[in-house]
């Protein structure tokens, strides 16, 4: 089974993302911040992160900073309010960047994608 951590401040986006994951088979972790973040990547296996910008005390660009230095294999998919010219402005690299605006469907397409290409590299 497949692990998503949702890294995102505000309460009622992760329980949205927990309800829709779990629904569709994946595993789901969450974290409010960044330091709870780092505390679920040091001890489980993350797939993919949903990574939100704009969170209080430590921003999401220095998770990601951090999760490309020592969490290589996570994939990471920016989810924010940010329009995607913005967030590829402040996070540049990421598999994929999803605006909050274009509803859950949209989100879901692109874990399924993004987890597609990876089953589609490992057996190679």
């Amino acid at each position: 089974m497949k692990t998503i951590l949702v890294v995102d401040d505000e309460e009622k986006v992760r329980k949205l993302y927990y309800d829709l994951f779990t629904e569709e088979g994946f595993h789901v972790k969450l974290a409010s911040n960044v330091l709870a973040a780092l505390k679920i990547i040091g001890r489980k296996k993350i797939d993919v992160m949903l990574l939100d910008i704009n969170m209080p005390e430590i921003e999401g660009t220095v998770l990601y900073q951090i999760s490309k230095l020592f969490h290589k294999e996570v994939k990471i998919i920016v989810s924010s309010v940010y329009p995607i010219a913005f967030q590829l402005e402040k996070i540049q690299g990421a598999v994929d960047y999803y605006d909050k605006s274009n509803g859950i469907d949209e989100l879901l397409k692109k874990v399924k994608k993004v987890l597609d290409t990876d089953k589609l590299i490992q057996t190679q």
